[in-house]
């Protein structure tokens, strides 16, 4: 029997102010995932959130949590936590009185108390601040210490790495993954950090100008989109020369970080190019054979859309 989905969006669609904001956003989502939506600044994954959560009204498609309509969330009865961008903390309020307001307005009863969630995301030594008082990076950690509160089954996150320093980016991983894998929690998080989130969720969605380009497994996403070759030189147009008549080259070669990027099939010879580079004279610097990554999977789904365009 197949297992329940315990997100799903299909076909979201918005408008705001008659402006199209959402075109054509899915999302499926299984217990126990630790699901990554992703797409750049302005893609729409904050949008397809809050519409998740009930929190805006769509014009077309269908999102539901463990079952229940988004229009519908109060009929929800398994718990879930969530955490946005702004935080939304009591600024006349410390970092512990805002948690302890959120366990009685919400009638928290067991699971994770106070000591614990702030233990969890690093902030007991912050405990005291007001919320006008922590930096941005700590008022995403605030968000989420909230949304641990209790025994959520569920927890969406909207830029939960945002303004963290790289120690506070490898500590959230490494939290959300426990949950995911030891506890079973599922958890859903949008990031526009797709190297960050490469090794730790299971699988992903990416969102660009308000439509789902891909979602899937994240290991089988990486597999299909093949090998790449990273090539820094002195050159670079003689080493476009080179792999225009090489077999094996697949696309065009970009450049990311000033290094030339281009797809290989997994039969090419990387040996023989780099002799044909050399010799042509194109002062070649750095030259790596690399497997894939999420950006490589995001800019091959931006290529293919171009070309439905």
């Amino acid at each position: 029997m197949a297992e329940t989905p315990a997100v799903v969006v299909s076909g979201l669609k918005v408008q705001l102010g008659g402006k199209p904001i959402l075109k054509g956003v899915d999302m499926e989502v299984f217990p126990g995932d630790l699901f990554g939506l992703l797409g750049r600044n302005g893609a729409g994954k904050t949008t397809a959130m809050r519409c998740l959560l009930g929190y805006l009204p769509f014009q077309g498609g269908t999102c539901s949590m463990f079952g229940v309509p988004s229009q519908e969330v109060h009929k929800i009865e398994r718990p879930y936590g969530v955490a946005l961008d702004p935080p939304g903390m009591d600024d006349t309020l410390t970092l512990r009185q805002n948690l302890e307001v959120a366990v009685i307005r919400g009638g928290i009863q067991g699971g994770r108390g106070v000591e614990e969630v702030l233990e969890l995301v690093g902030l007991k030594h912050r405990q005291h601040n007001r919320g006008d008082r922590l930096s941005h990076g700590q008022g995403r950690r605030a968000a989420v210490a909230r949304a641990l509160l209790g025994t959520p089954q569920l927890l969406v996150l909207d830029e939960p790495l945002s303004g963290l320093d790289p120690e506070g980016v490898e500590r959230m991983l490494a939290l959300f993954r426990k949950l995911s894998h030891e506890q079973g929690v599922t958890v859903v998080l949008s990031s526009h950090h797709l190297r960050e989130v490469e090794h730790v969720c299971n699988r992903v969605g990416m969102i660009e100008d308000g439509y789902t380009l891909l979602q899937g497994d994240t290991d089988a996403l990486l597999t299909a989109a093949g090998d790449g070759l990273l090539i820094r030189a002195q050159k670079q147009d003689r080493v476009r020369e080179v792999l225009a008549r090489l077999p094996g080259v697949e696309g065009q070669p970009h450049v990311v970080d000033g290094q030339l990027q281009v797809r290989i099939q997994a039969n090419f010879d990387t040996a023989a190019a780099l002799v044909q580079l050399v010799e042509s004279g194109a002062g070649v610097e750095e030259y790596a054979r690399q497997r894939a990554g999420l950006v490589d999977v995001f800019h091959q789904a931006l290529e293919g859309m171009e070309v439905v365009q």
